[in-house]
């Protein structure tokens, strides 16, 4: 009987462990899109050729590793927001010529753009 009981509050925690470790994860990512997001809005008139292009890569990095995860229409809303902010300041970017002669990296980025519908 101890044996039992040992085992069912041994799978509970293992069960409530892994279900905190998921909604943290997913909820980590949405707050790394955020820092991206201020990043962009904050510093993008700095940027170097190099970090527009690890920009890019991270941006295109969290979205997969958010298309993992399920998320409520309301985390999707503010997932799309803040994903816009950040196409918001990738744009002004492109039309401020910061990467306009800078082939791979513009393209990288318009074809972020174009993807999530885009236009500038």
């Amino acid at each position: 009987m101890k044996i039992r009981i040992y085992f069912t509050t041994l799978a509970i925690t293992l069960l409530s462990i892994t279900m905190l470790s998921s909604c943290s994860t997913k909820q980590s990512a949405i707050r790394h899109l955020q820092n991206l997001s201020y990043d962009l809005r904050d510093n993008s008139s700095y940027y170097t050729i190099k970090d527009w292009q690890d920009v890019a890569k991270e941006f295109a990095e969290l979205r997969d590793k958010m298309a993992r995860f399920r998320y409520t229409p309301e985390e999707r809303r503010k997932i799309g927001e803040i994903e816009g902010q950040c196409a918001r300041y990738m744009v002004q970017g492109i039309k401020n010529g910061a990467i306009n002669g800078i082939l791979g990296v513009g393209n990288e980025i318009r074809g972020i753009l174009d993807g999530l519908g885009i236009k500038y």
